[in-house]
């Protein structure tokens, strides 16, 4: 009996709890309704969302409101926007680097430097040769001076004419060279690199050879604005080379073989000769033959 009556009592106390229990899910399931819906895994049909209890595990559908998905498309938009922009820029700074990396090679095929070929060094290492005339290797504004001194001493050139020479030769080495002091010394690999500076700078490659009417004029004693061969020669003993050179040099720039070369032809073959890399051209024999090649 008393077994019994123990056993009817912890029926009701189970039974007891186990509706409280009951209660309890109940009220859980309803406060979760109410929850702020960032505490669920949503699964998206239009505004209504199928959420997960946290505690139970039960599912019930509940209502998200139609602005917070509008917040979440527009957060959505703009950081899709934000990507695109990201990507336009890197594409758009890769073709920016493509257009530019085309133009300099464009701009490279355009505007080659001249005076790269060995024709052209061989040819101004000819005229170093010349221009170093006390032969020590080196050119000096001396040796400037000294050339000069030569074409003028013939007398062929009036005191307003020499004056002008002078200042043109003054301003030659100048802009080719430097400033003038006894220690700027011009190798024939300096040489080189100052003309082919001046060749390459539009400016300055105009004014290369505006020495060149005074020298003409110095050796045109008769004025006649043409040279013979034998003035021809006196040009040739002022640059300190043969007249066996200056008859080689003459037969190949007398290219109508008339036997005279006017001023035009000499200031246009003189230029050319610094201007040119094209080897069939005569004014490589301008300044007399070339040196052997190095």
């Amino acid at each position: 009996m008393a077994l019994s009556i123990v056993s009817r009592s912890l029926l009701r106390t189970s039974r007891e709890i186990l509706e409280r229990n009951m209660a309890a899910t109940v009220g859980a399931l309803q406060q979760q309704q109410h929850q702020p819906l960032s505490t669920f895994p949503t699964s998206d049909c239009n505004n209504n969302r199928l959420v997960s209890g946290s505690a139970h595990g039960a599912w019930s559908l509940v209502y998200r409101p139609a602005t917070a998905l509008q917040n979440v498309r527009l957060y959505s938009k703009k950081a899709a926007g934000a990507a695109t922009m990201r990507r336009q820029d890197s594409d758009s700074d890769s073709d920016s680097d493509d257009e530019f990396e085309r133009r300099r090679r464009n701009a490279n095929v355009k505007h080659s430097e001249r005076g790269d070929s060995e024709f052209w060094r061989r040819k101004m290492r000819t005229l170093h040769r010349i221009m170093d005339v006390n032969h020590d290797g080196v050119i000096s504004y001396d040796d400037f001076k000294l050339l000069a001194k030569r074409f003028s001493d013939l007398g062929h050139l009036s005191d307003e004419m020499a004056e002008e020479f002078n200042e043109v030769i003054k301003q030659t080495w100048e802009e080719q060279f430097g400033e003038i002091t006894p220690y700027n010394l011009v190798t024939a690999e300096q040489f080189l690199t100052d003309l082919h500076h001046r060749l390459n700078d539009k400016k300055m490659a105009k004014r290369i050879g505006r020495f060149l009417p005074y020298l003409f004029k110095a050796v045109d004693f008769d004025h006649t604005g043409h040279l013979d061969l034998e003035q021809y020669k006196l040009f040739f003993r002022c640059l300190g080379l043969s007249e066996e050179d200056a008859a080689i040099s003459f037969a190949v720039i007398d290219k109508n073989g008339d036997g005279q070369v006017s001023l035009k032809e000499f200031v246009h073959l003189g230029r050319q000769f610094f201007l040119t890399e094209d080897e069939t051209k005569i004014s490589k024999m301008f300044w007399g033959p070339l040196i052997a090649d190095h």
